[in-house]
């Protein structure tokens, strides 16, 4: 719930930033890339499934399942994280053609989904060395950890893709009202 009110307190604050900055800001804000934001889009898609299988594999530390039903789920996840990560990549080389927003919004994701795949590997790695040891509470705590960290991941690539359509769609209003771009000295 913490990090839920964080993302959106981080929104909230973003588009503060664009009031007060005044209209510079506003109009750079006005050229999100369209790549960019297909590529948040398809992040998300991965997120949300990381997060969701995530919350399985925590649903498996209490039952008498094997480790090799552990490790299948983890290698799903991974799949994920490593999905993420090549959409990353491919935000980070365009990057400099995105909107300030959109560029915020890339080095937020970094180290978020660098930690999600730190963590993960740390508990694959754990999981191979004591495979009998899945129902124990330090495997636990890895795999809950992992979720935790999906969860968190997939909160604020959700709300960042939120963002993007909130202001795809009033961009639209204002063309389909002749209204003048918000934050341009006409509509002061």
């Amino acid at each position: 719930m913490r990090f839920h009110r964080t993302s959106l307190l981080t929104l909230a604050l973003i588009a503060l930033f664009a009031l007060v900055a005044g209209p510079s800001y506003a109009s750079a804000q006005t050229k999100n890339s369209p790549e960019i934001s297909r590529l948040l889009n398809e992040a998300k898609s991965y997120a949300v499934q990381a997060d969701r299988d995530a919350t399985e594999l925590q649903s498996f530390t209490n039952s008498r399942l094997t480790w090799e039903t552990h490790a299948d789920q983890l290698e799903l996840i991974k799949g994920h994280v490593n999905n993420m990560g090549q959409l990353l990549r491919q935000m980070q080389d365009i990057k400099s053609e995105g909107s300030p927003w959109q560029q915020d919004a890339i080095d937020r994701i970094e180290p978020l989904l660098r930690q999600m795949a730190d963590q993960l590997t740390a508990t694959i790695e754990h999981g191979n060395e004591y495979p009998n040891r899945v129902h124990m509470m330090k495997f636990k705590n890895y795999v809950r950890a992992c979720a935790e960290l999906a969860s968190q991941t997939s909160r604020l690539i959700s709300d960042i893709v939120a963002y993007d359509q909130a202001q795809s769609k009033a961009q639209m209003l204002e063309q389909k009202l002749e209204l003048p771009p918000s934050g341009t000295p006409e509509s002061e």
